[in-house]
Parts: C-alpha cells; sequence; structure tokens
C-alpha cells in the first residue's frame, strides 16, 4: 500500500442489512454473461501464451476476436471501457478522420512503426501480467507502466479477479475506496485492490463473484450508473393466443443440437470465468433423460447446483421473442428442490441461421416478466 494510504478500521464497512437486501432482489443474469466473457478470454489468451502474441492476434479492426477486441468489445459484460479512441491500445487497425485507409496505426509514443510499437507494446503487456501476479504488489510499478489506465485495469481484473476488481474508471474506483474507508491518496491499481480485500474480509461479500460485487457497488455508492433489472421484460403488446401448429412443429425442430452444444461450450466458459476449471469437466449431459425437466446439470457455486433448460429463441411476427416450454419443464422449473436454481440459456441465431449469442435467465425472473400462453392440451376420453 502506498505510505499516503491507509484504512480507518480493518472491520467490514458493509451494513449486513444493505447486503442481504441487494442479495434478495439480485438477478444473475448479467453476472453470469460477466463471467463466461472472461472465461472465453483466459480460453482465448492464457497467460503462458502472452510472449508468442503476434500483432495481428492483438490489435483492434480486423473483424476478428483478438485480444483487444476481447479486452474491449467481447468483455463489456465484465468491465465498460469504451470511449476514449483505440489509440489507447498503442497500435490498432484502422483509419482516422483525415485519413479513411485502413492501416496499421501506431500510438506515437509507442513508437514510428507497426514493429516498433508492437513490440513495446508487447513487452508492457507481459511486465504489466507479471506485476499482477507478484506475491508483493507493486503498485507504484503497475501505475507506471506504460499502457492507458483504463486498459490495464481491466487487463489485471480479468486475469487476477482475486486481487483487482473489475472497475475500470479513476475516478469511480477511488470514490468507491473512499466509501469503503481508505484514507488519503493512492495508487489507481491500489484502489483495485483495496476493494478486493474488503470484499474478501466480509462474511457475505466473499462468497460474491467480482462482477456481482461490482454490481453492489454500483447500486449502493454510484445508482444509475451500473446496469441493473433483468434484460427480459413482458412483451409490449397483448398477442393473440392462437398458434400455428406447423410453425410450432418447425420451432420444435429449431431447438436441436447446435444451440445445446453452444450453451455446453458457454456453460463451461462460465464456470471458468468464475475459477472453477473443475466444475467445468463436471457437468451432467440430462438430454437423453427427459423426465428430468432439464438439458443439463451445472453449478452455481461448487454446492449448489444449477438445472439448466437450453431454448431457441425465436422471433414473434410483429415484435417479440418465444420459445416453448414442456409441462415438465414446467413443472420441475417450479418444484422447491429446483425453483430458485432452474435457468433457461436462452439462445438467439445469427443471420446465418447458427447460434450467436446467449442469455442465462432464472426460470422465476422469466415466468415474470414473459406471458405463458397455452398452445396444445390433452383430450381424454372413452370410445365405446
Amino acid at each position: 500500500m502506498s505510505p499516503e494510504g491507509t484504512t480507518s478500521s480493518s472491520k467490514s464497512p458493509f451494513i449486513a442489512k444493505s447486503l442481504r437486501a441487494f442479495e434478495k432482489g439480485y438477478d444473475p443474469t448479467r453476472e453470469d454473461m460477466a463471467l463466461q466473457t472472461r472465461g472465453a478470454f483466459l480460453d482465448a489468451f492464457p497467460i503462458d501464451a502472452l510472449r508468442n502474441l503476434a500483432v495481428d492476434d492483438y490489435v483492434i479492426g480486423l473483424q476478428r476476436p483478438t485480444f483487444c477486441y476481447h479486452v474491449e468489445v467481447q468483455t463489456r459484460a465484465w468491465a465498460i471501457i469504451q470511449g476514449a479512441t483505440a489509440a489507447k491500445f498503442g497500435i490498432y487497425y484502422g483509419r482516422t478522420k483525415s485519413d479513411p485507409k485502413n492501416i496499421y496505426r501506431p500510438t506515437p509514443r509507442f513508437g514510428k512503426t507497426k514493429g516498433e510499437a508492437f513490440k513495446t507494446v508487447k513487452s508492457a503487456l507481459i511486465d504489466l501480467v507479471a506485476l499482477g501476479g507478484q506475491d508483493d504488489l507493486d503498485f507504484e510499478a503497475i501505475d507506471a507502466n506504460s499502457l492507458s489506465q483504463m486498459f490495464k485495469a481491466k487487463i489485471l481484473s480479468l486475469y487476477f479477479p482475486d486481487r483487482f476488481v473489475n472497475v475500470c474508471s479513476h475516478e469511480h474506483l477511488e470514490m468507491f475506496a473512499s466509501e469503503l474507508g481508505y484514507q488519503g491518496d493512492g495508487y489507481v491499481s491500489e484502489y483495485q485492490h483495496y476493494l478486493v480485500s474488503q470484499k474478501l474480509a466480509d462474511p457475505v461479500a466473499r462468497t460474491w463473484s467480482n462482477p456481482k460485487f461490482m454490481a453492489f457497488l454500483y447500486a449502493t455508492y454510484l445508482p444509475g450508473h451500473g446496469a441493473a433489472g433483468s434484460p427480459i421484460r413482458k412483451p409490449t403488446k397483448k398477442r393473440p393466443g392462437t398458434v400455428d401448429f406447423k410453425d410450432l412443429q418447425a420451432a420444435w425442430a429449431r431447438i436441436g443440437r447446435q444451440s445445446e452444444k453452444f450453451a455446453r461450450k458457454w456453460e463451461e466458459e462460465r464456470l471458468r470465468g468464475r475459477g472453477w476449471p473443475h466444475l467445468a469437466k463436471q457437468i451432467d449431459d440430462r438430454r437423453n433423460r427427459p423426465g428430468y425437466g432439464y438439458d443439463f446439470l451445472s453449478f452455481s457455486s461448487p454446492d449448489v447446483p444449477r438445472f439448466i433448460e437450453v431454448k431457441t429463441v425465436g422471433k414473434v411476427r410483429g415484435g417479440g421473442c418465444r420459445c416453448f416450454v414442456s409441462e415438465t419443464e414446467y413443472n420441475v422449473s417450479k418444484s422447491p428442490g429446483h425453483a430458485t436454481e432452474y435457468y433457461f440459456y436462452l439462445v438467439s441465431l445469427g443471420s446465418n441461421g447458427k447460434p450467436a449469442s446467449l442469455k442465462p435467465v432464472r426460470a422465476e425472473d422469466q415466468y415474470e416478466n414473459s406471458e405463458l400462453l397455452p398452445v396444445s392440451y390433452e383430450m381424454r376420453f372413452d370410445l365405446d
């Protein structure tokens, strides 16, 4: 810790009542999405592979998931650093207002040429990650690293979530640290570390992931700035309850192996992003046992099961989305042993008809923010 920075107390700065109130109304959808993006980032760019990083694997602007694209765009659910120009990366591929040509564009302070700039940037990246992994953190050296402040903060939070919180704004970090008892002036990276240490010192918050803790900080100390509420909402227009059964059969047919395979990979990435790679190997595939009422048995935490039912989301003529729920799925999702941890993994298709994105929504939240319409009935009778 810097000599100027001190804390007012070793006790938890959180009011237990506010933690419980936040947890009671918490929707884990955005948390799960953030964890999945971190898992995908770690799969694509493990620390050990950074020394072999090539310029085309690093720069943003090549229309593919490079290192910078992952950090800024793909992991936006983890933390937001968009706003400044791509010059913050040290080198990028693209155009400027005065030059419409797409070329490699080095930031002058890193070098005049593509090769020179990337060599400097790569060296700074490797140094930063080495500093973040040291037993004794050198906050002065981290802040002095030549990469831009928000970029550094995001990288550190992705690789070392147990040491650096996923808040990247200098102003927000300083304000949160002050609210939690930090006194004096500190380094930006020190604020990041201090917030995580305060989380880990609290008996309730220590079990939370960083995205959940970040959501609490914004909801409590800076309301209106963080994402809030469910991403699912009731349709704005009431629609007739009639169903075209040919359309229904076609919809069921589309809920196939591609979406389930996509969801399985997504879930493995979420678990790795949470720091539980061993659990990613223990997901139980129950698709061939429909009596269970869900597709996969996974984990919300090491001791808490998660029941996952994969649904391909279809567009409704006139606006909105829909999917179909069987009676077994509905009953299981409502049962006492499943209700709090039963999730619909809503898979949306891209323009090519293949799975493109996924939103995990707790069933009880899905039902609260959806219309449930009957689509078929069983007719029982005797014939003479």
